[in-house]
């Protein structure tokens, strides 16, 4: 008969056994589980979980750097010379000079590679660049530094979403929610990927959630009046473009659909007014991905047709 020494020996290698197939199992559905994909039911049950979070924010965490931010670019309060350093390149990228931005930008890193405002604003500078290699590793390295920040997440996804992995960007973009919960941004820009995947219900529920927390929200109602547009009722969609605030923050595009659908109703002059517009922000993401040529062309088509 075995000892009872053997027996508690036996016993306990049994229990191992079954706790690291237990630990192996869990580890294999925590690699193998998506967060959720970019099917319908998971979009719908995300969104509720989102606004809860919304309803129910976190206590709002001190940040580590004194900073601001305009037209997604990063901007230091304080006169210290990595300050200085940063704000000098923040007004060259408001200007469109990304390259002399980014110059400025590599320099002050040299002797400062943690300051999270110049690592942001280099990011910045290389999305604008189409450098998104480079980009994401800035932005990656800006995210370790100071993972609070929501905004750094935003143009994570962003890069994601240029690179074709909607996934990947959805999950950073609700990243961004959760860190914090008035950026609403986020939810626009994931209605912004179904839109583009043509799952227009779905996206628009997310500019909807977005307009329930602030009503007036110019991306939540520039995404609808998309959706608007591309199911032809153009007069719909000018009803909302017209209503926008263009005092706050707002997705550039609005100007093309402002333009596309006045000329599909026949109003020339206005719609030669929305390209002129949109042709001034040259240095927007717009254009990034939309070709100015062809936005000349649209405006040199309808000034023709205003002569005619």
């Amino acid at each position: 008969m075995p000892s009872l020494l053997g027996c508690m020996l036996c016993s306990r290698g049994i229990a191992i056994k079954i706790m690291e197939r237990l630990l192996g199992t869990i580890l294999l559905l925590l690699l193998v589980s998506p967060l959720y994909d970019l099917h319908a039911g998971d979009a719908d049950d995300y969104l509720q979980y989102l606004l809860k979070k919304i309803e129910n924010p976190p206590a709002d965490k001190k940040p580590r750097e004194s900073i601001y931010s305009r037209n997604e670019i990063i901007f230091c309060t304080g006169n210290s010379k990595l300050a200085n350093a940063n704000n000098r390149a923040a007004e060259l990228m408001e200007k469109g000079d990304y390259a002399a931005a980014e110059a400025i930008l590599a320099e002050a890193l040299k002797n400062a590679p943690l300051f999270f405002p110049l690592r942001y604003n280099i990011g910045l500078c290389h999305v604008h660049l189409n450098n998104l290699k480079v980009a994401l590793i800035h932005m990656q390295k800006a995210l370790y530094v100071f993972p609070e920040y929501s905004k750094t997440y935003l143009q994570i996804g962003y890069i994601y979403q240029r690179f074709g992995k909607d996934s990947t960007a959805i999950d950073y973009f609700r990243g961004s929610l959760e860190r914090n919960s008035k950026e609403l941004t986020a939810l626009t820009l994931i209605g912004d990927i179904y839109f583009n995947r043509k799952q227009y219900e779905v996206a628009k529920k997310y500019y909807q959630a977005s307009l329930k927390i602030d009503r007036r929200l110019p991306n939540g109602l520039l995404g609808l009046a998309k959706i608007h547009y591309i199911r032809e009722k153009f007069y719909r969609a000018l009803i909302l473009l017209k209503s926008i605030d263009l005092t706050r923050d707002y997705d550039k595009s609005l100007h093309y659909y402002y333009a596309e659908c006045s000329f599909n109703l026949r109003d020339y002059e206005s719609a030669y007014e929305q390209y002129n517009n949109l042709l001034r922000f040259r240095n927007d993401k717009f254009f990034l991905t939309n070709s100015i040529a062809l936005i000349k062309h649209k405006l040199d088509l309808t000034r023709r047709f205003i002569e005619r």
